[in-house]
């Protein structure tokens, strides 16, 4: 039996200000086990935790990151291996701007459990993000009383999730949801996380695919009526600007500018279900800062970024500052696509766009084309994804979805379309699943019924892997031929072996001289012996030639490219009416025969002339 039930693991760096809320909140709801990561802290928070550890009422750990590793991954990797966090029934990473709502019988998390299939694995909470309310102090009492209006359940931005499960061998844990080691490499691994039972908000079981990967509901997956995650990412003007100062009044518009304000500051609908905890977590507050010493940190905390609040408000440019966050706020969930919020971007982008305002371009204009590159984008991975698991695309997606959005009216070419950072969008995830689905096949038992899903779904997989393999041929080597002899491989490298290889113009100039050497000094005897090694072995490159001599009028073919080397060789052996007669043989048979009978003659002639 799991030494604790239900277990949040967070990290955090400066959240003084919230953190009694926070803690009070989850523990009233009925986490049992509340684990707490922290780096770098400069308002206390790390000695708040340790007090309250103290008190019985957290678990405080260290976070000391390595030079080049981030702090959340670094965090995940330490509690990998913490009995105090994995020892646990159910697990849920979160971090401190995020509330559990449990929307069953009296909102507790057991409630929630109880209402759950018993056989589930995981459920996966999707965010409803929570906007500023039109409040600009930056602390103006509990965040779950203060900020009540927050986005409707069919904003899309917003679908991202985070994922409550029960821990299992050789996890993985990430920020969104867990994986597991070796999922691209142990059939066995791949099988056990596909055979997950993953639940959605409302109880309803997320496709099989998604236990193996994806962190973002869609449409047919998404469920708010069971429990949500509340996310107050911006909370008031005020707080928000703190998150753009970095240890002095100078504003680094890094993640936090108005952009990315306008994205999460969403206040379409009024959602109240946290606050009916309300009077029990003031009553768990109150317990907490009954304790002098706690009352005191927390006091410590609320100086600190209260003079940070000073700093700003004196900067001079405060009221410009919470002009634009206003201007943001206000920006309709419609419009959105309009906003130029570059930071998640690829670099290769971000140039892109740093160059088109260069030329004059409007912002909404630029964005419009992101969006336009992205949406179309999603359409084509959505519709590899279904294949993958077996779904017909046109049954299960609307006209809508299958087809791009196409910009209308704009006359300017879209940088964007046709990049390589294009063609990878969605691309990782689609074939991350293709690979786990035909991995974990591997392991089933095919005369097991309940394998017979995960079989048929990895025959797809198979397909949709071939088919992009055709799409992007490699070179195969097949260790099971006996590799050829070093003779053999160089009696092969002539210019006719390498006929129908092409690469971009003036890769490997060759030299005329260099051409002439090689076709006049061709040996007989040896070429007869390639040429029944490559009957044997490189069917391919026989079949090329084969091809392209009987379709010797299709002014396109890679034969073309073969002739016009011919020319070169004529100068080089001026023999033009055998090069002629060449090419109708091999209409019939390979060109190693007429070339073979050429050379006999050679050497018949040699004889003769040697006896003379």
């Amino acid at each position: 039996m799991a030494k604790n039930q239900f277990t949040i693991l967070s990290m955090m760096k400066d959240e003084g200000h919230s953190l009694v809320e926070w803690v009070a909140y989850h523990k009233h709801i009925g986490f049992d086990n509340i684990c707490v990561y922290t780096n770098n802290c400069g308002d206390g928070t790390d000695e708040m935790l340790i007090r309250l550890e103290e008190m019985g009422w957290v678990k405080h750990f260290r976070n000391d990151v390595p030079e080049g590793k981030k702090p959340q991954p670094n965090a995940l990797m330490l509690a990998t291996k913490n009995p105090e966090v994995m020892d646990s029934e159910w697990i849920l990473t979160m971090d401190a701007d995020e509330f559990l709502s449990v929307k069953v019988g009296r909102g507790r998390v057991h409630n929630l459990i109880e209402k759950m299939d018993p056989e589930a694995n995981a459920i996966a909470i999707t965010w409803r993000f929570f906007g500023s309310s039109g409040v600009t102090d930056w602390n103006p009492g509990l965040v779950t009383e203060n900020y009540t209006h927050a986005a409707p359940d069919m904003f899309k931005k917003g679908w991202g999730v985070k994922t409550m499960f029960k821990p299992y061998r050789d996890i993985k844990l990430g920020i969104h949801r867990p994986h597991i080691k070796k999922a691209k490499q142990e059939p066995a691994n791949a099988k056990l996380l596909f055979d997950q039972l993953w639940l959605n908000g409302s109880g309803k079981p997320m496709p099989d695919e998604f236990s193996l990967s994806g962190w973002r509901s869609t449409k047919p997956t998404l469920g708010y009526k069971w429990v949500e995650l509340n996310h107050y990412a911006v909370k008031s003007y005020e707080a928000y600007l703190l998150r753009r100062v970095r240890g002095n009044v100078n504003n680094k518009e890094d993640k936090y500018n108005a952009a990315y304000f306008a994205l999460f500051d969403r206040n379409e609908e009024e959602h109240m279900n946290a606050t009916r905890h309300a009077k029990g977590v003031k009553k768990k507050m109150a317990q907490i800062l009954s304790d002098p010493i706690m009352r005191e940190l927390q006091d410590k905390a609320l100086e600190f970024h209260a003079k940070r609040v000073e700093m700003l408000r004196s900067s001079g440019e405060y009221e410009q500052w919470v002009k634009d966050l206003k201007e943001a706020g206000e920006v309709p969930l419609d419009k959105l696509d309009e906003v130029l919020f570059v930071q998640h971007l690829p670099k290769e982008w971000q140039q892109k766009v740093k160059d088109l305002q260069a030329a004059g371009v409007p912002d909404k204009k630029i964005a419009k084309m992101i969006s336009q590159t992205q949406t179309a984008k999603k359409g084509e991975t959505r519709q590899a994804l279904l294949a993958a698991a077996g779904e017909n695309a046109a049954e299960k997606l609307d006209a809508h979805q299958l087809k791009g959005k196409e910009s209308k009216g704009s006359t300017l070419d879209n940088p964007f379309l046709n990049t390589e950072a294009a063609a990878g969008l969605g691309v990782p995830l689609m074939n991350e699943r293709t690979q786990k689905i035909a991995l974990a096949a591997q392991a089933a038992d095919p005369n097991d019924a309940s394998a017979a899903k995960l079989l048929a779904k990895a025959e797809n997989a198979r397909k949709v892997l071939k088919s992009q393999e055709k799409a992007s041929p490699k070179a195969v080597v097949d260790l099971r031929e006996p590799a050829p002899s070093m003779e053999t491989i160089v009696q092969s490298t002539t210019l006719e072996a390498s006929s129908t290889i092409e690469s971009p113009d003036d890769t490997v100039p060759v030299p005329d001289n260099v051409v002439a050497k090689k076709t006049a000094a061709k040996k007989p005897a040896p070429k007869k012996a390639v040429t029944k090694t490559a009957t044997k072995k490189a069917t391919p490159k026989k079949a090329t030639p084969k091809k392209a001599a009987a379709t010797k009028a299709a002014p396109k073919t890679t034969t073309k490219k073969a002739a016009t080397k011919k020319p070169t060789t004529k100068k080089a052996a001026p023999k033009p009416s055998t090069a002629k007669k060449i090419a109708p043989k091999t209409a019939s048979k390979t060109t190693a025969k007429p070339k073979t009978s050429k050379a006999k003659s050679a050497s018949a002639a040699t004889k003769k002339a040697t006896k003379k």
